[in-house]
């Protein structure tokens, strides 16, 4: 009885400080306990130790990434709030990871030129998808959450995984709520929660997420521990005072890129003119991640309305000093300032497709010196750093064609329009017939792009669609509709929407729905906006989103 009594008073002693030691899980994604144990899905919980400064990983296509403190730290709560869902487990929290890391870098991303109210959160740096904010890039618009919600690492990690408890239940749906989610490929469970216009990039971050767990699983290293894969280029050391330890990775993440022209001599495609290249252009959908391509400091971070988007880093490399330049990206899309010190693989800015471009695309450079050194074939700097395997240049540029520079030229400029807009002509693509503005608007964007698709015309009785009155084009690029557009062919799309939105005003166009986007004219200081099927169709849709076709309205 005596025993017993202690046993209890011990009880009682003992059950606040567990308690305790539970709050203090929730509030610290460090501790050394997990939040609470979750036996499905992969056997048992993920329990979270020390989070390291940094980690370095690589993709299963081979590319090498590290990640710094701050993102390892979303990756504990994120494992922290798996361990507290019923039914998501350590499989459960792989995808998470999985998602997190190819949406965001497992970083909290504000998106001022939507939200404003969102950089006044604390945040990793500014993205510029649509609507997306945070780890996860949720969209309030699609009911993902408020901005003040998805600001908040916690609330994206709970929203991903979902189901009865979770934040959004039934719809959007998160992990749980994806019936047979667990027979999936992890990849396949990513997406199938994302809903990504690019489904096969999270499969890629697998062994990342997995190399995550495993670190800061309770029997990882030390919070002062810098974690480096042995034998990788990080973990070869050199002379001591140098820090060449990140090795080196590719600018862009794997699957979303196609490289549409080297460095060296080549036609300007814009002026027509014979120049330079002192780079090579990588083509991939506007607001793809651009990732810093070795450690290094950052020495030029700026936008202007000439050049556009422009960043250069200098990298302790090979026994000296090496710079890397990365272009065209949009005002809102660059993340990092002069004199940041920046990690291999880190999220450094979104591709875009301002100053002197064509359409959505990265321009990397190398320099030998730094800065203003000896511009480089960047093709060879990264397939010697084991970082990729491109076609190579053997010419060095002796007047470098930088690509950001202000070298004017628009392209070909439509001619004016005369006679009665409204007027009804023959439509050369169908047996309808269309206005003489929208026959103009296809003529004179022909000229400029003669390997450009139309379709015009078309009854579609009972909805609210201009194509029946004859104002409406849609336009294709070498894809079927139905199909997406290969890389390069979305390169063409962008390179026409972009001619045409610039040229809206003298054309006569009023708006123009591509890529799951909108511009209008009389809201162009809102730039592209999020398309929401405009009663007709079902955005998600392929062809519903006009993710393979540009639609083109002209005015009344």
């Amino acid at each position: 009885m005596k025993k017993l009594i202690v046993i209890l008073a011990a009880l009682v002693l003992i059950g606040p400080m567990v308690g305790l030691v539970g709050v203090g899980a929730l509030m610290n994604p460090a501790t050394t306990t997990a939040a609470c144990t979750n036996d499905t899905n992969g056997g048992g919980s993920v329990e979270v130790g020390d989070v390291p400064d940094s980690l370095t990983a690589t993709t299963k296509n081979g590319e090498q990434i590290t990640l710094d403190k701050k993102q390892l730290t979303h990756a504990a709560t994120i494992i922290q709030i798996g361990n507290k869902t019923d039914g998501v487990g350590p499989d459960g929290i792989t995808v998470a990871l999985m998602a997190a890391l190819t949406e965001s870098s497992l970083r909290m991303l504000a998106n001022t030129g939507t939200y404003p109210e969102s950089g006044d959160y604390p945040n990793d740096g500014n993205g510029s998808d649509h609507d997306s904010l945070g780890l996860f890039q949720m969209r309030p618009q699609s009911g993902w959450g408020s901005v003040k919600d998805l600001m908040d690492p916690e609330y994206q990690a709970r929203a991903f995984f979902g189901g009865p408890d979770g934040p959004n239940y039934p719809s959007p749906r998160g992990l749980l709520d994806i019936p047979g989610w667990e027979d999936m490929s992890k990849g396949e469970a990513a997406q199938s929660v994302e809903v990504s216009a690019f489904p096969d990039r999270y499969a890629n971050y697998e062994p990342v997420a997995e190399k995550i767990i495993d670190t800061l699983s309770a029997k990882g290293t030390s919070a002062s521990a810098s974690v480096v894969p042995a034998g990788s280029p990080a973990s070869a050391g050199t002379a001591a005072g140098t820090k060449e330890e990140s090795g080196v990775v590719f600018p862009l993440p794997e699957g979303v890129w196609v490289q549409t022209d080297d460095f060296g001599p080549r036609i300007d495609p814009i002026t027509g003119e014979a120049t330079t290249h002192s780079g090579i252009d990588l083509a991939a959908p506007d607001g793809t991640e651009i990732l810093a391509a070795a450690d290094g400091t950052v020495t030029v971070a700026q936008y202007t309305d000439t050049g556009g988007g422009h960043i250069v880093i200098e990298h302790p490399l090979d026994g000296g000093t090496v710079a890397t330049g990365y272009v065209h990206m949009w005002e809102n899309g660059i993340h990092v300032s002069v004199g940041d010190h920046v990690k291999a693989g880190q999220h450094i800015a979104n591709v875009g497709s301002s100053g002197h471009s064509t359409g959505p695309h990265l321009h990397f450079e190398v320099r030998k010196g730094g800065t203003d050194g000896e511009y480089t074939d960047p093709a060879a700097w990264l397939n010697d750093h084991d970082a990729a395997d491109l076609p190579e240049s053997d010419v060095t540029p002796a007047e470098p064609d930088t690509c950001d520079a202000d070298n004017g030229g628009e392209g070909k400029t439509p001619g004016g329009f005369d006679g009665d807009p409204d007027e009804l002509v023959d439509d050369p693509t169908t047996e309808g017939q269309i206005t003489a503005r929208m026959a103009y608007v296809m003529a004179q964007t022909q000229d400029a792009f003669p390997d450009t698709s139309w379709s015009c015309y078309s009854p579609r009785s009972g909805t609210k669609s201009e194509h029946p009155l004859g104002r409406a084009c849609d336009i294709t690029f070498g894809n079927q509709i139905g199909s997406r557009p290969t890389p390069a062919q979305l390169e063409d799309g962008w390179e026409v929407t972009n001619w045409v939105k610039d040229h809206a005003d003298t054309l006569g166009v009023q708006y123009l729905i591509w890529q799951g986007t909108i511009w209008n004219i009389d809201r162009d200081d809102e730039g592209w906006r999020d398309y929401n099927g405009g009663g007709m169709h079902d955005p998600s849709d392929i062809t519903g989103g006009h993710y393979d076709h540009l639609h083109v309205t002209v005015a009344e």
